[in-house]
């Protein structure tokens, strides 16, 4: 099937962009385009003007100050990943956005788009729901800052309005010492969609662990945050955490039941479970080894 006739839109600015899609009733934001052109193609979306947004240098930037970073929405996987700032400050969204697709889809797709599909798989979305991400989110009358745990709603669902861009991600600065991981399963070594993936952000004082976030995906419509595994190790010191297993093993239990997983083509929802209790094991003994090491 070809793709359809439409008006394209190559905005230089964010400004412009805004007006273009104020001014266009049914008009659609485009960034990397490597799940929206399929959808075009197949028939799945209908577009009378594609607005697209490789032109607009302000969503290409990494800003970091003392108090939080501040990720460009069209910057690619690739970019992200090789970002000095961000395999210094956030080494566990550089490691996510490794497995995203293949060399050539990361070099197109973009995490503002990763997120804003709002699909269960998505591999950057559970990490950033660890770090505490939030978005922000303008139009051409005002600027928002949401939470990730309260933009993701469903399944392909968000919060974002059909005036609205997201122009940024925004993880702030923990004054504690912070440690994190993502650990995915997919089906190949490479390109491969998520079965299930953990992703942990785990902070200490000098003795204690005073907080914990686990997050579950692609077992949910959405990724779950597991609170019943996060309380677990909250309050925890350092060295109980390392010196004994059981204690990760039952954070992995917990976070395997938080899980809401399906049976699909990848994989049955007993074996997604299983997934998560022993990737929520990896991903968190390996942010405790960040400390012991």
């Amino acid at each position: 099937m070809y793709i359809p006739d439409f008006n394209y839109h190559k905005p230089k600015s964010l400004l412009e962009a805004l007006s273009i899609l104020k001014e266009c009733e049914k008009g659609i934001l485009i960034a990397g385009g490597t799940d929206l052109l399929v959808e075009i193609k197949k028939g799945v979306r209908k577009v009378t003007d594609l607005i697209t947004l490789s032109g607009v240098s302000e969503l290409l930037e990494i800003d970091n100050n003392d108090d939080f970073i501040k990720i460009g929405s069209s910057l690619t996987h690739n970019d992200v990943m090789n970002s000095n700032i961000i395999k210094s400050e956030l080494p566990a969204l550089a490691e996510a956005c490794s497995k995203v697709g293949s060399h050539q889809i990361r070099n197109s797709a973009t995490i503002g788009g990763n997120i804003c599909t709002g699909a269960s798989c998505a591999d950057t979305a559970p990490i950033l729901l660890a770090y505490e991400a939030s978005v922000q989110l303008t139009s051409m009358d005002s600027e928002r800052l949401v939470p990730l745990k309260d933009f993701i709603i469903n399944h392909h669902v968000t919060t974002i309005r059909s005036d609205e861009i997201m122009t940024g991600i925004i993880i702030n600065k923990s004054k504690h010492r912070t440690v994190a991981c993502f650990e995915k399963f997919g089906l190949r070594e490479a390109a491969s969609i998520s079965v299930a993936s953990s992703s942990s952000v785990i902070r200490f004082d000098s003795e204690n662990c005073i907080s914990a976030n686990i997050v579950v995906g692609a077992c949910g419509p959405i990724p779950i945050i597991s609170e019943n595994a996060g309380s677990f190790l909250s309050g925890k010191s350092l060295k109980e955490l390392i010196a004994s297993d059981d204690f990760l093993v039952r954070a992995g239990e917990l976070a395997s039941n938080d899980s809401k997983p399906i049976s699909d083509i990848r994989g049955t929802a007993d074996y997604r479970r299983h997934l998560v209790k022993i990737l929520t094991v990896a991903a968190i003994r390996k942010s405790l080894n960040q400390i012991a090491n």
